[in-house]
C-alpha cells in the first residue's frame, strides 16, 4: 500500500513541475454510451484503450480513422492478454465495429510482420440495420498487382 501511495505522490510532483498530465487514452462518452460498447465482452473492452492509444492524433482529425497501426500478439501479451484471449479481443473489436483490419501479419502473413489495423467508426451503427460486420476470420488482404 505504501508503494502505491509513493507512486501517486511522485506522479503529483511531476505533474506540478511540468504542468502536463501523465499520458492517458481518452475514451469518449459517445463510445462508453454506445450499444456496441455496452455489449462487447469485458476482455475486449479492456483491450480497446490499447488500440485507441495507438493513433496519436486528435479524435476530431479527419485522418483519425484512416491511420493504420501495427499491433502484435507479443505486445498484447505485454499488456497481460494470453494469446487466445488477445485473438478473441481482436475478433470482438472488429465484430462490434471498433477496429478494421488492414493487413494480417504473423503466420498468415509473411511471418515477419505484425498485423495492421485502423480504428473504425462502425461502432456507431452497431445494432442498426445498416451495420456492416467485419470478421477477422474472413478478412482477405488486398494484394497489389503490377
Amino acid at each position: 500500500m505504501s508503494d502505491l501511495k509513493t507512486l501517486k505522490n511522485q506522479s503529483r510532483r511531476q505533474h506540478k513541475k511540468s504542468g502536463k498530465l501523465p499520458p492517458f487514452v481518452p475514451i469518449l462518452w459517445d463510445i462508453l454510451n454506445s450499444v456496441a460498447y455496452q455489449e462487447i465482452p469485458p476482455s475486449a473492452a479492456k483491450a480497446l484503450p490499447h488500440f485507441l492509444g495507438k493513433v496519436k492524433m486528435n479524435t476530431r482529425d479527419p485522418q483519425y480513422y484512416n491511420t493504420p497501426f501495427p499491433f502484435s500478439y507479443s505486445e498484447g501479451n505485454r499488456y497481460g492478454f494470453a494469446k487466445a484471449t488477445f485473438a478473441r479481443c481482436i475478433c470482438d473489436l472488429m465484430r462490434y465495429g471498433f477496429i478494421d483490419p488492414v493487413e494480417k501479419g504473423g503466420l498468415r502473413g509473411d511471418s515477419k510482420t505484425s498485423s495492421q489495423f485502423k480504428l473504425s467508426a462502425r461502432w456507431q451503427r452497431y445494432g442498426k440495420a445498416d451495420f456492416v460486420e467485419v470478421r477477422w476470420e474472413t478478412f482477405v488482404p488486398k494484394r497489389i498487382t503490377m
